[in-house]
Parts: C-alpha cells; sequence; structure tokens
C-alpha cells in the first residue's frame, strides 16, 4: 500500500525532527556563546553598521564574494546569487599564507568568520548584481572538523558556532530536512539511527535529482557529505554534497 508506507515516512520524518539531539548520547553542556549568523541571516533584517557573519568566501576571476552556501550539485562548485544570498566584498584582506582554501580550476573557497561594514541596499558587483556589499573586513579562516553525528552529538557544546563536516543519509522534504547514520528500506530511518536536524534554507534544486524519491514523490533521500555551522542541536548547512 504506496499510500500507508509514504503516510509512514511522513510522520517519522517530523518526529524525528522534534528531537534532533537524540539519539541516546549524552552531549557536553559548556555554556552557550552568542550565535555568529549565516550570511542569508543577516541579509533577512539588515544591519547598519557593522556585521559579523559566517559563510563562503568565494574568488573568482570576476571578483570575491561571501556566499551563504554553496551548490556542489553541478560540475564545479557555484554560489547562486539567490537565497541563501551573496556579499560582494570589493577590497578583500590578503589570506594568511596557511588558509585552508580549496580550489576547482580557477574559482577557490573557504569558510570564514568575516566582520564589516555592510552598505546599504543596492547594486554592487559585476553587472551590479549583489544587493549589497561589505567593507572594511577582517576575515579569520575557519577549517571545518571532520566529526561523525555520534561524535558530534557527544561533544555538541565543544563545536559550538563551529564548522564542521559530517556523512550521512540526507532525509529531505518539503520544509524539513534531516542528516540520519542509518536508513532502512523505502528511507525510513531505522529504530536506533542518531539523526541531526537541518536548518536554514536548502535551495539547491540540482541536488534533489541526485537522490531517491521516498513513495509518493513527496520526499528525498540519500548519502551525503553536509559542511555546516553547528548551532548546539542542529546544523545550518553550508554545502550538501551528493555521493558520488
Amino acid at each position: 500500500m504506496p499510500d500507508m508506507r509514504l503516510l509512514v515516512w511522513l510522520l517519522l520524518l517530523l518526529a524525528l525532527a522534534g528531537c534532533a539531539a537524540s539519539g541516546g548520547v549524552a552531549a557536553a553542556t559548556p555554556l552557550p556563546q552568542p550565535t555568529i549568523p549565516a550570511v542569508a541571516e543577516v541579509l533577512a533584517d539588515p544591519p547598519t553598521d557593522r556585521v559579523e557573519v559566517i559563510g563562503y568566501l568565494y574568488i573568482t576571476g570576476a571578483g570575491t564574494a561571501l556566499a551563504g552556501g554553496l551548490s556542489f550539485s553541478q560540475a564545479d562548485p557555484h554560489a547562486p546569487l539567490a537565497a541563501p544570498g551573496s556579499i560582494w566584498m570589493p577590497d578583500p584582506p590578503p589570506l594568511p599564507a596557511d588558509a585552508p582554501v580549496e580550489s576547482a580550476g580557477a574559482t577557490r573557497y573557504l569558510i570564514v568568520r568575516a566582520q564589516g561594514r555592510l552598505s546599504a541596499r543596492g547594486s554592487y558587483g559585476p553587472g551590479g548584481s549583489y544587493p549589497y556589499q561589505i567593507s572594511e573586513v577582517i576575515l579569520e579562516p575557519l577549517g571545518a572538523r571532520d566529526l561523525s553525528i555520534g561524535l558530534l552529538l557527544a561533544n555538541s557544546g565543544i563545536y559550538d558556532n563551529q564548522p564542521v563536516r559530517l556523512s550521512g543519509q540526507l532525509l529531505l522534504g518539503a520544509s524539513t530536512a534531516l542528516l540520519v547514520d542509518r536508513l532502512g528500506s523505502g528511507g525510513v530511518p531505522e529504530a536506533s539511527a542518531q539523526q541531526i536536524k537541518l536548518i536554514g534554507p536548502i535551495v539547491d534544486e540540482p541536488l534533489r535529482a541526485r537522490l531517491t524519491a521516498a513513495p509518493g514523490g513527496a520526499a528525498y533521500f540519500g548519502p551525503v557529505q553536509i559542511i555546516g555551522i553547528w548551532r548546539r542541536s542542529s546544523l545550518y548547512p553550508l554545502a550538501i554534497i551528493p555521493a558520488r
């Protein structure tokens, strides 16, 4: 009965979303730190003064931008100008020699913590295609820590506001997304699976084409690697890389 199977799948997805830190692992409890926003969160309500934000520094032949996320669903990583957004950086400061820069052809990129003065809304960068730019910039390169889902949940407070890299199975619904360590038949998580809720916009439409449709086509699942900012009990994704 495909309809009943779809209903069970969706109910499990909603139940898992409500208990993102579950899995039988006791979490470390250091004092919470103030959340450092991602690019899309800053652009949703832009301040009129200096900002502090985490995102991808995205460097091409056209110049440098601060991107809210990168898409790896096509041949080369690219930074969409739509949500999760990008900010033009007309005068980027030099990077340290040991900055963890990655490259794909002539494109270079790395995760950074950036501070600077955000412009008023306008038209900036090549073709005036960026609605904001940032100046007087201070950059701190950040390397993503390679962790398992279980290790991250067991040490949640240690990695607060830090970029992490996780591998697992993505469950992607219309408005809910989860990363779990084990899936059963039809994309249903195993009873003992550990899982993490993803927050923030996931607008990478080509990603869906790389995943498997659940019964009824209302959701998708498949193996991925996710790079994102850890927020105590959830993950803000900066990049979702489907398995080859």
